[in-house]
């Protein structure tokens, strides 16, 4: 068969060709990899919001940045800065466009009778 003066010398073609091997395969594996559809695009296409959720969220987002910006002038800003906070914090994992719809109506009146006894002119 082989004498041991032959595999020496087949050796060294033996250990390169194992090494191209697995270089190859590992690229083959990583273009794999790549070629499968990622699973964080699917997720971030799931939650994008709807118009009307994502015109919702606007709403409350700017009645939140229209009492904040008249609570700095106010005197006591600290308390009413942390109160205002809580309460949007309360109801941040409610999930019904209607409720939350519901609890910013509510959030607003409140709002307007607070600032009508504390003297502050919030437009909402």
């Amino acid at each position: 068969m082989f004498s041991l003066q032959s595999i020496k010398l087949l050796k060294p073609q033996i250990a390169s060709l194992s090494s191209r091997f697995l270089a190859t395969s590992f690229v083959a594996q990583a273009s794999a990899a790549s070629a499968a559809p990622s699973k964080q695009r699917s997720n971030t296409v799931r939650n994008i919001p709807s118009l009307e959720e994502f015109l919702f969220q606007q709403r409350v987002k700017q009645v939140y940045r229209a009492v904040l910006r008249q609570i700095y002038k106010h005197h006591e800003r600290d308390d009413l800065v942390k109160f205002v906070r809580d309460e949007f914090k309360v109801n941040a994992n409610e999930r019904d466009l209607n409720h939350r719809k519901y609890l910013l109506s509510l959030g607003v009146n409140q709002i307007a009778s607070m600032s009508a006894s504390l003297g502050l002119k919030v437009d909402l």
